[in-house]
């Protein structure tokens, strides 16, 4: 009889604020993998947040006070040194983090390559320098290191080609999926979403404040289109308040624009918040994946996108897609959208058609026969 596939796996992006789209990847790997003959042990470097730590899967922490690099350097190595039995594979989730020399295998989860090709729109600790050199020489370690290398989309795989051509033969694709939890509400709850959203028509992006994700983009739009007569309803901004969504508050009262800043949104209500809106905005300059958009479509939700980097392929032919940064173009997306809204079912049907291909069953089958290819596991093994 077979057993279980021993796999150890970094949890630090569930300690993120909110958990982010990482967070959530990792949630659907440890809700399902275990299903499919995966037996988990977490390593983190601090108490995951009440809520996040998993109830069925043993979790060591090891806190160093050190920062990232100390942690990896040093902790993880003896973390992974001193599992008992040894594990069959190393699960490292946050685009770095492979030890190098490992007694077993590692598969390397990255992301995107977004500091590579726009570091300019990544908010680097001073000195900024010095972090992108460290941090990009940490990343091709670790893709040096890995026996495979999952990423989210066909534009992070053609970007670690371009860029880490010696790991481009260990890269496959495995996208995101709709999480279990989110269920497209039905019309019937749009009222109440509006409700909470003011009482009046809505539009909506859902993510951080960062100046990847092309805001100020979108409020220059938003403008430009209330300055050409568009009937722009009320703008919903919805993600966790920092100093970087209050720079974007008050550049939206400079321009007149009838925004509102809700805050971060629990899991619980995301799903009648989009379902409320009758549009989704996501002017992104680049994502690995795009979680927000997949989730509007999931909702039925008409959607105006940035084309930047796998936006496209996430979408398809579900939304209107414009390039990134194009703030006359968006411009001109927003006002038709305000003249002809797009809407019935025959929009919402294409999004939830498109959003059905990105099914949790399929990540999780395809991320454990991954996990089999990297720990060199053969049937009836012992």
């Amino acid at each position: 009889m077979t057993r279980p596939l021993r796999v150890a796996i970094d949890l630090r992006p569930l300690a993120l604020p909110h958990g982010g789209g990482i967070g959530l990847l990792v949630g659907q790997m440890l809700e399902e993998l275990p299903a499919r003959g995966v037996e988990y042990v977490g390593l983190a470097d601090r108490a995951l947040p009440a809520g996040r730590s998993p109830e069925a899967i043993p979790v060591r922490v090891l806190e160093t006070g050190g920062g990232r690099i100390r942690w990896e350097s040093t902790a993880l190595p003896r973390l992974l040194g001193s599992l008992d039995p040894p594990p069959d594979l190393f699960h490292a989730t946050w685009n770095h983090g492979v030890p190098e020399r490992l007694p077993f295998p590692a598969i390397l989860s990255l992301h995107d390559l977004i500091p590579w090709r726009h570091p300019e729109l990544v908010p680097w600790p001073r000195p900024a320098f010095l972090h992108r050199v460290l941090y990009r020489e940490s990343v091709r370690r670790s893709a040096r290191a890995a026996a495979r290398v999952i990423t989210l989309s066909e534009a992070s795989r053609r970007d670690i080609a371009a860029l880490l051509p010696a790991a481009s033969s260990k890269v496959e694709v495995i996208p995101c999926a709709v999480p279990r939890w989110f269920r497209a509400p039905s019309p019937e709850a749009a009222p109440a979403a509006r409700a909470r959203a003011g009482g009046e028509p809505y539009w909506l992006y859902v993510g951080g404040f960062d100046p990847r994700k092309g805001i100020g983009d979108l409020l220059e739009a938003l403008a430009a289109a209330n300055a050409s007569g568009a009937a722009v309803p009320a703008i919903v901004l919805a993600g966790a308040l920092n100093a970087e969504a209050e720079a974007c508050r008050a550049r939206a009262a400079a321009l007149g624009l009838h925004v509102r800043f809700p805050g971060y949104v629990a899991d619980a209500d995301l799903a009648t918040l989009y379902g409320g809106a009758s549009l989704f905005l996501y002017p992104s300059r680049y994502e690995g994946f795009g979680i927000p958009a997949l989730l509007a479509l999931a909702a039925g939700t008409p959607a105006i996108v940035s084309d930047g980097g796998a936006l496209p392929e996430v979408v398809g032919d579900a939304a209107t897609v414009v390039p990134a940064g194009d703030v006359p173009a968006l411009a001109r997306a927003i006002a038709a959208a305000a003249s002809a809204p797009a809407s019935g079912e025959s929009t919402a049907a294409r999004g939830r058609t498109r959003a059905a291909a990105f099914t949790v069953e399929a990540m999780a089958e395809r991320t454990f026969r991954a996990y089999e290819r990297a720990a060199s596991r053969r049937e009836g093994s012992a």
